[in-house]
């Protein structure tokens, strides 16, 4: 997706105003004399309100648009906006200047390159994680049964790019289980040769599957949800999976700090890791 349009966020600070101290003095016969106590000055903290934008990997589509609705309820002052695409893409965004308060990445990798760049303002906290797993057409034409069968010859495999997380991740799993004796130091390099298509994102890769366009492809188990009933859903074998991490940070050049921090929490709280666990995902270590 493109980078939403951005409406001018404008932070509503509510203050209550201060009490005006007092000074009473009692006058008295002789040298008594009495005073009364100076009235505390107290304010609130400020409240999010404005507009946010988002920037999120696009594995999180359907459940962020669930969160973003829940935070909305919970802070009604506080317009969200999404920006879905790979962690990647969205990672150039905002190194681009893009205007944009959180960013929600598929891995620490695309977070680090923004912490070292000085683009990020707050300490990322992962909030998710998530598997790589094979997905083939609901009638699966290429007739996989395991991981063994994405190395056939003619099979059509689609990936996201290497630059994607999805598409790094996959890649990691095929050279880990090249180092397995029974699929043999060749078998990334097999499977590799039968890559048809590089997508930008994981999204685009499901899409392909569904559409029968390729025998196979890998995304994350929670994609693979999104459409029940249009692909079939292979896993890897446990000891050679990764596991995908789902970091999330404040972005520096935020006009709406107080609304950004505050859906961070909302994020790492109850009321949004249950949407996140009813989505598929897996918790946070």
């Amino acid at each position: 997706m493109s980078v939403v349009a951005r409406r001018g966020a404008r932070r509503r600070w509510l203050w209550l105003l201060p009490l005006a101290a007092t000074a009473a003095m009692l006058g008295a016969c002789g040298d008594d004399a009495n005073e009364t106590p100076t009235a505390t000055m107290t304010a609130s903290a400020p409240t999010p309100g404005g507009t946010l934008s988002v920037f999120a990997a696009a594995s999180l589509s359907e459940a962020f648009r669930a969160i973003g609705n829940a935070f909305e309820a919970e802070h009604p002052d506080v317009s969200v906006e999404f920006n879905f695409a790979g962690s990647s893409a969205l990672a150039t965004q905002v190194e681009q200047a893009a205007p944009s308060d959180v960013f929600a990445s598929a891995n620490m990798e695309q977070m680090q390159r923004l912490v070292d760049a000085d683009l990020i303002t707050s300490d990322p906290r992962v909030f998710a994680q998530n598997l790589p797993v094979i997905v083939v057409p609901a009638d699966n034409p290429g007739e996989v049964s395991s991981a063994a069968d994405l190395a056939d010859s003619g099979l059509s495999l689609v990936l996201a790019l290497e630059d994607v997380p999805a598409g790094q991740y996959a890649r990691d799993v095929f050279a880990n289980l090249a180092g397995e004796p029974e699929y043999g130091a060749g078998f990334e390099e097999e499977v590799l040769d039968n890559v048809v298509s590089s997508e930008e994102d994981v999204r685009a890769v499901l899409v392909k599957v569904e559409l029968g366009e390729a025998d196979a492809g890998v995304v994350y188990k929670t994609d693979a949800a999104v459409t029940p009933g249009t692909v079939r859903v292979i896993e890897f074998p446990v000891a050679s999976n990764v596991i995908a991490n789902y970091p999330i940070a404040g972005t520096a050049d935020t006009d709406n700090p107080e609304a950004a921090a505050a859906f961070i929490d909302f994020v790492l709280g109850e009321t949004a890791q249950g949407i996140l666990t009813a989505a598929g995902f897996d918790p946070a270590p």
